[in-house]
């Protein structure tokens, strides 16, 4: 009687030991699978502001607020300036991820609405730094298709990311004896991050991200004597915080 009964309370213990272990180690979570999600977050960035003279190269264009940071645009010699951007920048995303043990590699969009801008003073310097006219530049929306590709810790998740950036950018100027000047146009370009992501529970996770945006340059022609061409660069930083909804594959 007394074997089965220690029979029984040994099959009973290795049965309260597996089930304990399964409490004290559940399954790593799988990132494998399409998500979509919202993000918002801020940019800013320093562009550089190129000037071509015309004949008379005595115009100087210096950021509005910020010359602090920010250095005048000269010619004759020619020397190039600087213009503060900031603003609101968040959208859509959607994805795919596979992982393969640690490893987890993906592709991912997104498209957002975009108020990042910054305007300039543009004065002339041999004229006691006379106002001569303003130019601005604004993007006005985004969208990127990236790689990622991260080391995954359970639910946290790890990453770099990168691939093609396209937006919308504007640039206007206007001087005096010279009529207004405008340019609106998409840009392509790349842009380069990474950021960590946790899962919240099996279908949620939420992210934090930084990237690195370049989509070229955006040129302004001028009829005035003084300028004939002002050339932006579009480039910025970007932090976006973000959710995203996950299902099974």
């Amino acid at each position: 009687m007394k074997k089965p009964l220690l029979a029984a309370a040994a099959l009973l213990a290795t049965l309260s030991a597996a089930q304990a272990a399964d409490i004290i180690e559940p399954a790593a979570y799988d990132w494998t699978g399409p998500y979509v999600g919202l993000q918002a977050g801020y940019g800013w960035g320093e562009n550089d502001v190129i000037v071509e003279g015309g004949a008379e190269p005595t115009i100087t264009i210096q950021s509005e607020g910020v010359a602090a940071f920010s250095d005048p645009v000269e010619f004759h010699p020619l020397k190039d300036g600087s213009i503060d951007m900031d603003g609101f920048v968040g959208g859509l995303h959607a994805g795919y991820n596979w992982q393969s043990d640690s490893l987890v590699l993906g592709v991912e969009g997104d498209i957002e609405f975009a108020d990042i801008d910054g305007d300039t003073d543009i004065i002339h310097v041999d004229n006691d730094n006379e106002d001569e006219g303003d130019a601005s530049q604004e993007i006005d929306w985004l969208g990127s298709l990236r790689l990622r590709a991260g080391f995954a810790f359970d639910r946290a998740l790890l990453y770099a990311t990168g691939g093609l950036a396209v937006g919308g950018v504007k640039v206007e100027a206007s001087l005096a004896e010279a009529s207004d000047a405008s340019n609106k146009d998409t840009e392509w370009g790349w842009t380069v991050g990474g950021g960590l992501e946790y899962a919240l529970t099996d279908d949620v996770s939420a992210r934090i991200e930084y990237r690195y945006t370049d989509l070229g340059d955006t040129d302004l022609d001028m009829d005035n004597f003084a300028i004939s061409q002002l050339e932006f660069e579009n480039t910025f930083h970007a932090v976006r915080a973000g959710v995203s909804w996950h299902f099974s594959p």
